[in-house]
């Protein structure tokens, strides 16, 4: 009877889970959860727990109750256990929608995708979290924030319309202080704040993300343009990169939405 009565118990959790599950938006073989819900209008909030693969590391998603002008709403923080670790909590970068979560292959390490509007690789960033370092997230994309300037430069963008179809007369580019624009380029800290979106683990060292111009009109001829970086963790080292084509080709399949691959850039130089 009380084996029948725990099958019983572990079915309906089971259910629940699945009732509540999000799907993910960006690496398919992640575990996604929502960073914010609102009582009362979505659906509740509960505790999730993402095993790694070794079987003994784990993250519990937890929600705890937040007031922000008067509005009450729940936010997710990260419970991190570990063998000779013991549980320690980190909080998730700041964010409004779906999270995904993906473990790395040896288990030491996981990654977080997220966006501000929910939309596949749009405002989207991605972190690193290493289980024996528990001082909270790494940001492993400057190296690639810097390579992808280099290969799309925002100054030389063209910016076709109606009237110039080319994108290179005044008319078109009348907001663009070029001179100003590659004053700022050369700067090497400068960070373009590109799109980054971790897809999957390459190995257990290695984190595949794909870094993206904004699909904004503002980026002009440059807008959607995409690169895919295997990047060394925790160095952010770029350890290869991938092109538009090839990315679709060799990874699809770690992707959770229908990659396409972009047009050509358009240029005025």
């Amino acid at each position: 009877m009380q084996k029948f009565l725990l099958f019983v118990v572990t079915t309906l959790i089971a259910g629940m889970q699945a009732a509540f599950a999000v799907q993910p938006t960006w690496a398919k073989k992640a575990t996604a959860f929502p960073q914010l819900c609102y009582p009362g209008k979505t659906q509740p909030c509960q505790l999730v727990r993402i095993s790694a693969p070794d079987g003994k590391s784990r993250v519990e998603v937890i929600y705890r109750e937040k007031s922000v002008s008067e509005a009450d709403y729940l936010q997710a923080y990260l419970r991190v256990t570990a063998p000779g670790r013991g549980t320690h909590e980190v909080a998730l970068p700041e964010s409004f929608q779906n999270v995904d979560l993906l473990w790395s292959p040896d288990s030491h390490a996981f990654f977080v995708d997220g966006d501000g509007d929910g939309a596949p690789v749009s405002g989207s960033w991605v972190y690193v979290y290493l289980v024996d370092d528990p001082k909270g997230p790494r940001d492993v994309t400057g190296e690639a924030q810097r390579d992808m300037l280099k290969e799309f430069p925002a100054c030389k963008a063209a910016y076709p319309n109606s009237e110039d179809a080319g994108g290179c007369k005044k008319i078109s580019r009348r907001d663009i202080d070029v001179e100003r624009c590659r004053e700022t380029e050369a700067n090497p800290n400068y960070s373009p704040e590109y799109n980054m979106t971790g897809i999957d683990w390459v190995n257990a060292s290695t984190i595949l993300v794909m870094a993206e111009v904004p699909c904004d009109t503002a980026y002009g001829g440059i807008m959607c343009q995409v690169l895919g970086y295997e990047l060394e963790v925790p160095t952010g080292r770029i350890l290869k990169r991938i092109d538009a084509k090839h990315l679709k080709l060799s990874w699809q399949n770690s992707m959770g939405w229908n990659f396409r691959i972009p047009d050509p850039p358009l240029y005025c130089e």
